[in-house]
Order: structure tokens, then sequence, then C-alpha cells
């Protein structure tokens, strides 16, 4: 047995501050439970309408065995509450410090450890650690915590490997209960059968087969079957999904949710590519755990499936039926006291509050929509949110961080320190509480798994599949656009036919994350142990401080990915949220950037989320600022590597017709319309904006002239024929051979307005062309005064006789009208020859003016 020293604190429930009157035992005297060790007095101060302090006096008596060996105080001393806390009082020498306890009884000497007395103090609250995986498993004291930290840091260290820690959802396999994975699964095998048996046939019995007639559908397999040979399954029954009392309440219900409870389940497990090189490869280098949120009975399956011989994770197997919570997880639950060799892949990171010794990987959706089913309680993973932590629930991780203090240095010459405070145990609210928490995430979790097996949610998309695959081909075959009116729903024949796989192997996140990561945080941390080593080749402790520690490397390893870079975000955090509260800004900063809010002079990046912001418009005008979809962040992040930027780049046009955006009204401002064909540009089928149907040649064109009109009419009508801009009618640009100064123009047409401040005519089925310049010419115009609305006219300039017999015509009509498509060429050449003479008047009337 240990007899190390024993440092006893005063307990936390004394009246502070205490004046110490009395030491009531001798050194080197023997101590029971309950021996008088010191009286003290304190002052009272009664909540009366007249308080008058008092003194008080008490005692405080030993709650554990022993010789006393020193004091650490002495009579007349006073005692705050703070200095109780971090100075011990006495030391004594025990004959068992019962650091190991099991079933309530301790392991070394057999006492019983469930015996309270009038101290308050339970001996089984001196070995209040579980670091082992089984939840009935002997819990330890911090001091047997510490020795058995230090032989396991020994033993890895000569074997040169680390503690790898491995979730299993979505990170190893991916698991569903849709029945829809059984049927496929069924008629896969029906058709490897019947392959199998024609193949074994002779050819006369296959010519007979083929004389029958087999239908010829039967001879088709399911495209998903390729994928789903290595899917595991296995059964669980209904005690499995939660204590009796809950499937007792539920049995005798009414209505949906209830089946897993009552009946249970058959499970899908689809390990991820590559598990096996994985699983092999790392068992060379780490000790594997495995921490699941799933039960104790569904981890025991997955392993058995991919692990079934037990030789890469052992029996290391800790679930949710033992971590001690069902929303956290717990780095301490298994390395109470040193996590330097310890490293974790998971799917999720909030679980782990972003620990240091988290390797994030992308999770694994083989089954489409599917998700975590073992974790449908948690909050849906929201990275551009503020983060919200929670606390860790577990008692002995947080016993364990006080007992630790601001080191966690483990030598052994240190006493061990005891603090005799009653035992607090939670009440019977508390206890109410957090059962009705637990029954209600376990019944929502249930009810997840209720809703796969009624629902069969991998059918419904698979009949999508198969009924947009139709579409496609009937539109293909028509070479019609794909409209409300000729989709034809889909016939029974096609629902078995199968043609595209849902279900596909195409995932690589494994490989990646073992070879370039696990391998790269392994080889780091032993280059570090070597050189240490070779430096002191005669130290056989290890230190508190060292450089060959994972949370260090792997912290490292992470601010490599964005280090140098400088990122404004637009768009991206709320107006209403504080920046550095969000989870995005963490994320920055854990990756080595540097983050502001205002576009400043070293800004590198802006990540945005969208078009046309002021910052992102400020960092375009300043140059030399890379403007990236907020998609270059979140792949960097998740892939724990920089990416290439030029295919995020916000105004790339090869990657600006990719980005999806939603349809707009095209009542708001918004919404762009076709120069050719009146029609939006973004449709409502797509839903994209196609940047390569605007012609900015046109565009750039039409502002040029807007910029030398003239607010004569007389200059419109000349600038109007002789510099041909894009606002010439369709037949004169053909006339041109459709091109200005060399370059080849498109034809455009513009429906004339048919108001009446326009003069235009809206009889019959004539179309009248008119020009958006010309109509801002003429608004001009009025503004001005010019405008021939305002001159005096007479009654016979008003009404001219029409030479052919036609309807009289406006004078203003003759001036502001263009020609019309269905005039003849004649028509066009006589107006054309005006219009060069009146631009020859006037360039005369101008060259007098300027002589």
């Amino acid at each position: 047995m240990d007899s190390s020293p024993t440092e006893l604190y005063l307990p936390q429930s004394l009246s502070y501050p205490i004046k110490v009157v009395s030491l009531d035992a001798n050194p080197q005297s023997e101590l029971h439970r309950g021996t008088r060790l010191l009286s003290y007095s304190f002052i009272y101060i009664p909540s009366t309408p007249d308080p008058k302090p008092q003194t008080r006096f008490g005692t405080w008596d030993s709650a554990i065995q022993g010789t006393l060996k020193s004091w650490k105080i002495k009579p007349g001393d006073v005692i705050s509450e703070k200095k109780a806390r971090t100075t011990p009082a006495v030391v004594l020498i025990e004959p068992c410090k019962h650091g190991m306890q099991l079933g309530g009884l301790c392991v070394l000497c057999g006492k019983d450890m469930t015996n309270v007395d009038y101290t308050g103090f339970s001996d089984a609250s001196r070995a209040s650690i579980q670091m082992t995986h089984s939840a009935f498993g002997p819990t330890v004291s911090l001091e047997e915590a510490q020795r058995i930290e230090r032989e396991t840091a020994d033993h890895l260290l000569n074997s040169r490997k680390l503690s790898l820690i491995v979730d299993l959802d979505q990170t190893i396999v991916h698991a569903t209960v849709d029945p829809t994975v059984g049927d496929w699964i069924v008629d896969g095998q029906a058709w490897e059968a019947r392959q199998a048996k024609k193949a074994s046939t002779t050819p006369i019995d296959a010519a007979n087969a083929q004389g029958n007639n087999v239908d010829a559908d039967e001879d088709d397999c399911n495209p998903n079957w390729e994928a789903l040979k290595d899917v595991r399954s296995f059964r669980l029954g209904p005690e499995s999904f939660g204590p009796p009392s809950l499937r007792d309440a539920h049995r005798s219900a009414k209505g949906k949710h209830k089946m897993v409870e009552t009946e249970g389940c058959m499970y899908y497990i689809k390990p991820r590519p590559g598990w096996k090189e994985f699983l092999r490869d790392c068992a060379t280098k780490y000790e594997m755990h495995v921490y699941t949120m799933g039960t104790r009975a569904y981890a025991e399956e997955v392993c058995a499936a991919i692990d079934p011989d037990g030789s890469i994770f052992g029996g290391r197997l800790l679930s949710r039926d033992e971590s001690g919570s069902l929303t956290q997880k717990s780095l301490q639950r298994l390395f109470p006291c040193d996590t330097s060799m310890v490293v974790i892949i998971d799917d999720r990171a909030d679980v782990w509050e972003w620990s240091p010794n988290l390797l994030k990987v992308i999770p694994y959706d083989f089954f489409i929509g599917i998700g975590d089913i073992n974790s449908s309680f948690l909050p849906k993973v929201e990275p551009l949110t503020p983060a919200v932590l929670t606390p860790t629930s577990s008692k002995a991780a947080a016993s364990i961080n006080r007992a630790l203090g601001p080191s966690n240095s483990s030598e052994s010459a240190t006493p061990t320190a005891v603090d005799t405070s009653p035992s607090v145990p939670p009440s019977p609210v508390e206890e109410e509480i957090a059962e009705l928490q637990t029954t209600a995430m376990l019944t929502r979790n249930n009810a997840a798994l209720d809703a796969q097996l009624e629902e069969r949610p991998l059918a419904k998309k698979e009949k999508e599949l198969q009924e947009h695959e139709i579409q496609e081909s009937q539109q293909a075959e028509h070479l019609v656009p794909e409209t409300s009116s000729n989709i034809k729903e889909p016939s029974p024949k096609p629902e078995k036919h199968h043609k595209k796989a849902l279900l596909k192997n195409d995932d690589y996140e494994l490989i990646r994350i073992g070879k370039a990561r696990l391998c790269y945080v392994h080889s780091r941390f032993f280059d570090a142990y070597d050189a240490r080593s070779s430096e002191n080749p005669r130290r056989k402790t290890v230190p508190a401080s060292r450089s060959y520690d994972v949370t260090r490397i792997i912290p490292r390893l992470r601010s490599e990915v964005f280090e140098g870079v400088h990122i404004l975000f637009s768009s991206v955090i709320p107006l209403d949220t504080q920046p550095e509260t969000t989870e995005i800004w963490r994320l920055a900063h854990m990756f080595g950037a540097r983050v502001s809010t205002e576009l400043k002079s070293d800004i590198t990046h802006v990540v945005a989320a969208k078009r046309g912001t002021v910052k992102v418009d400020m960092a375009r005008k300043r140059g030399g600022i890379k403007i990236v979809w907020l998609a270059w962040f979140t792949d960097s992040v998740a892939l724990w590597s920089r990416q290439d930027e030029r295919p995020y780049f916000l105004d790339d046009p090869q990657t600006a017709t990719t980005i999806s955006i939603p349809p707009m009204d095209p009542q708001h401002s918004g919404y762009i319309e076709s120069e050719d064909d009146q029609e939006p540009l973004e449709t409502k089928e797509t839903g994209r904006l196609e940047l390569a149907a605007i012609n900015w040649d046109d565009i750039n064109d039409e502002v040029e002239a807007a910029m030398l009109e003239s607010d004569d009419e007389d200059d419109m009508k000349s600038e109007r024929s002789g510099m041909r801009s894009e606002n010439v009618s369709e037949d004169e640009m053909g006339s041109e051979n459709g091109s200005v100064n060399g370059t080849p123009r498109l034809k455009r047409k513009r429906l004339r307005s048919a108001t009446p401040s326009d003069g235009g005519h809206a009889n019959g089925n004539d179309e009248y062309l008119r020009s958006p310049l010309a109509k801002r010419k003429k608004l001009a115009a009025d503004r001005s005064g010019f405008s021939r609305l305002k001159e005096g006219i007479t009654a016979d300039e008003l009404v001219e006789p029409a030479s052919n017999g036609s309807s009289p015509k406006l004078p203003m009509e003759e001036s502001v009208d263009e020609v019309s498509e269905d005039d003849d060429d004649d028509d066009d050449d006589e107006e054309e020859e005006d219009e060069e003479e009146e631009e020859d008047d006037f360039l005369a009337r101008d060259l007098q003016d300027w002589g």
C-alpha cells in the first residue's frame, strides 16, 4: 500500500474568515474518523432589525484515518476562504488512500466506501475518475490516474505510437435504417444468382431459355448494387433504444414514432471507401480507440463489422452509454491528465469544442440526405452562425481540471490533496430535470429513426432521379424545351428499370486524412521527441512542457492554412451580430488568418457571399486584392489546405455562369432583359444568370452615343444617320453587312412606344421601331424648351395633303419617326439622302460660325 503524504484542506462549508483558537491533535498521533483536529472562532451577524456581531466557536474533525505528520497552520492564524482553498491545514500519512475503487469497495484494502457519517465526507469521492471504456469499470483517484497515464505514455513511446480516438458515424461508416437499402441488396443478390446460373448452364439450356421469351427486365441490375456490395446489416432489439421506463410508456401509446422502441429495427452500415487500408495503416502508428454518440449495442455491432478479430481497437470502445453526456465528447473521459499524445478524428468539431487535438474530417454522406442517425438530437452544423459552446457535463472532468490547476505536473513527490468538504449530492429536482432532458433527446432520436422506416427517403430520391432521367430522354428525342405542357407522367415500367446510380463510391477522405494528416502529425511528434532525447539522453521523466506535444503540432498545422492571409468578410456576418462571436471569425483565426471589419491597406482577400456589395466594389477599385466566393474559405477549412483562388474568383466569367442565383421578380430593379428576344436572362428553369448573353460592345456604343448627343433636333437626326450607332433599324444594319468599323454587330429590334406623347400608333399590325436614344433626346428637348410642340404652327402646316392618298400626317411625326420594317428600299435610300444633306448643312453652318 502507498504511504505517501496526504494534505488535508479545511472544508469550504465553514463561515470564513475564521481564527484558529487551538490545535487539538499533536504530531505523530493516530487519527480516526471523528478525531478532533482544531477549534476556531468566527464572527456571526444575526439577521435582526438591530444586528449586533457575535463571536461564535466551532470545531473541525478528521474525515480520514492516518498518522498526523505536521501542521501547516498555528493558533492565532486568521484564515480566509481563498487561503483555505490554496493552503493545506495538516499533513497525514494514510495506511491506504483508496485510490482505486470498484462497486463501492476499495480495490486495495476492501473497505466499504459508501459509509457517510456526520462529517459529510465520503471516501467514494476520492476516486471519482473513470478512465476505462466500460461503464462498470473501476474508478481511480487523480494520483492513480497520473500513474496509469505515465505508464501508458512510456509504453507508447517505446512502441513509437500515439493514441487515436476515432468517431464512427460519418467518419468511418455511414448508417441508415431505410428498408429501401435492404430491398436493393435483395435485388442485387438475386441478379447475381441469375447471372451465376446463366454462366453454369449449357448452350442448349441457354437457347431454350431465350426461346421462352424471358422478360429482359429481369436481367437489369440495380445500378446501386455495385456500391452496396460491402454494406453490412444487423438488427437491434427494442432494448437498445432507451430505458425500460421509456419503452413501457410508449408501448401502450398510439400513433407514429413508436416502432423502434417496441420492435427494434434493421441497420445498414456502409464502410467508407479505403477503410481497410486506413485502419491497417493507422494501427501501426496509433493505439486506436472508438468514441461514438451511438449506443453500446450499436457500437459493438459496427466494430464487429469493421474489426471482426479485434486487432484494431482491441475492445477500446466508448459509447454514449458510458461517456456521461449526450451532447458533448470529453477527452478527459479517457485521458484525464495528459492529452499531449492523443489525436482525434471526427466529422463534428462542435461536440469537441474545437479541441487542439482534433483533426476534422469531411462528413461521409453515402446514403443521400440521411445524416448522422445517432445524433439527430444535436443542433445542425451551422458554421456561419455565432458559436454556442456547451460546457461538458462530466463532473469528473471538472473536478480533474480544478485539481490540476495551472499545470499538469505529475511528480510523485507531490503530496495528495484531499478536500474534506461534505459531498453535496444533486437534489431530487435536478435529477428529475436531467432525466427528462435525456428522455426527450432519446425520444427525438427514435422519432427520426421511425421517420426513415415509414417514409423511405431513399426510395423517394430514386424515384425523382428516374423521373428526371425520363424527362431528359423525352426532351432529347423530340428536341422540345421542357415545359409543363409536354412533360408526361412516367410509365410504371421505367420505375423498375434502373439507369443511374443514386449511391456512389466516390469518397477519398480517409486516404487524404490518413496520409496527409495523421502521418504528418506522427512524424512531427517523434522527430521532436528524438531531438529532445538526443539532447538529454539521461532524462527518464517526462517534462511538463515539451516540444513533442500534439496540442502544439495540430494547431500549428491548422494555422498554416491561411498563414499570411488578411481577410475581409462581405455579406457573410449578419449586421446585428458581433463579428468576434461568430463561428466563421473563430475559424479564420484558428486557421491562421487575420480578420478585419473594414478595408485596410494590408487586406489580401475579400471573401464575399454575393456580388455588388460596397466592400467588394471598394476592393475592386483599389486593386491588388483577391475577391473570392465564400466557398474558397469553406473548402480550404474542410480540406485543411489553402485552395487556389482562381476557380473561386468573384469576377471570373467562367465561374460566374455556374453560380446559382435565386430567381428574381421581373418587377424588381434587378431584373435583366435581353435586347434580342425580350426574355429574362435569368430563367425560372435554371435559376442561373447567363452573363454570356449580354453584348457589352453594344452597351458601350450606346453609352458613347448618349455622351455625344445634342439637344438640337437637327443634330439629333444627323447623329442618328452619321454615327451609325446601334440604334439603327435592322434593315440599315443589314445594308452595312451587320458591322461597325469592321466589328460584327448583332441585329437588334426595339418595340416603339405607342403612347400619344411619342406620336406612335397602335392601330393594326404595324410595328414602329424607335431608338431609346431618340426618346431621351425628346425628353431633354421638352425640358430645355426646344420642343416643337411649343412652336407656333399654322393650320396649313398642321395638316398637309398626302401625295399618295393616305391619311394626313403631323410634322412632328415626320421629324421623329423612324423607318418601318415594311417600307421598300426606295424609301430607305431617299431618307438616307435627306439625312446626308442635313448633315452636310449642319457641318457647313458650324464651320461658318467657327470661322
